[in-house]
């Protein structure tokens, strides 16, 4: 009898795995892949006469300058398709927006202003939304040194699209300011530093730009600091060994906007554990994020090929003196996987 029980229990078992479940994961898939692909929809009969693109993005924990790179993609193809962009981080996971939030604020809103001016709240109503797909778009080439140095023109138009699209909101503008009165006095020659973690040095990931060095970052900044007359180094990282040192090396020329670092031991490249908190999330993004417009703002540049060297680079106006290594790539027989 206990038998006879078992095998009906493993054969409805059987029958429930390769049909009803089988059936309800792959529906289940199918209603994700709809919702994040483009598609239109009419939320009300307001604004008839225009067409509003809903710039956004799947779950993820990618960091703020991810994202931001690709809604700046999304944004230029909504203008060129002649819709008005908005930009919607509220509406799914991502790592500045608590969970309780959800559904609630919008995390694009913490840092910048809308796009065009119009938010989530002002077409709640409106007739056309065309949701955008929520894939990662293909974005400029940001392994590419001729790219992020300006040597072959092409980042000039993502720069104008940039500056013109994505502006800091009043609260984040006026932080940075008080941040940039802090760190610098009148007068002041800022050398930008942008230095990747020696995560990146000990792993090697494959395909992804070679760092160079902490002793040569550390020998080309002072090249450039002699050059260039400037008194003033600004170290963008979250590696306490590159702050250790360049400041061993630079003394009080040294100053950062970073208020912890991490040492990086084992463990996979650029590991970061989120905060649950909301205050604690708007804080590392804030951080993170003057810390990008602040290199950009500096009168020289020297860095390796980072997101975030993209970042400074289409935020600037203009430097007076840039050096970005091109070093390669790391290949496939280099990558450690772990550091």
């Amino acid at each position: 009898m206990i038998k006879i029980k078992k095998d009906i229990y493993q054969c409805a078992s059987y029958i429930w795995r390769n049909t009803f479940l089988k059936a309800y994961r792959a529906y289940k898939a199918y209603r994700e892949k709809k919702y994040w692909s483009e598609h239109m929809e009419h939320w009300g009969e307001q604004n008839q006469d225009k067409t509003f693109f809903i710039v956004r993005r799947e779950s993820t924990y990618s960091g703020l300058l991810s994202l931001l790179m690709t809604h700046l993609v999304r944004i230029d193809e909504a203008v060129k398709r002649g819709c008005i962009p908005v930009v919607d981080m509220q509406n799914n996971f991502n790592v500045y927006l608590p969970e309780e939030l959800i559904g609630k604020e919008n995390a694009w809103e913490y840092y910048f202003e809308q796009p065009m001016n119009y938010g989530l709240q002002d077409i709640k109503k409106s007739r056309n939304i065309l949701l955008g797909s929520g894939k990662v778009p293909e974005t400029f080439p940001y392994n590419d040194v001729k790219f992020a140095s300006g040597e072959d023109g092409r980042i000039r138009y993502w720069q104008e699209i940039a500056q013109k699209y994505i502006r800091l909101n009043e609260k984040t503008e006026n932080y940075i300011k008080e941040l940039e009165a802090q760190l610098f006095s009148p007068g002041d020659k800022i050398l930008g530093v942008k230095c990747r973690g020696t995560d990146y040095l000990r792993a090697k990931p494959e395909g992804h730009p070679r760092q160079p060095e902490i002793d040569q970052m550390i020998q080309k900044a002072q090249e450039v600091m002699v050059q260039q007359g400037c008194n003033k180094i600004f170290l963008a990282t979250e590696d306490g060994t590159v702050y250790d040192k360049f400041s061993a090396h630079f003394k009080d020329a040294v100053v950062t906007n970073k208020k912890e670092y991490v040492h990086y031991e084992k463990g996979p490249i650029g590991k970061v554990v989120y905060s649950d908190d909301k205050k604690e999330k708007y804080l590392e993004g804030l951080e993170y994020l003057s810390q990008i417009i602040i290199l950009s703002r500096c009168d020289c540049l020297v860095a390796g090929l980072t997101s975030g060297t993209i970042g400074a680079m289409l935020f600037t106006k203009g430097y007076q003196y840039s050096y970005i290594f091109d070093l390669g790539h790391y290949s496939k027989e280099e990558y450690k996987g772990y550091i």
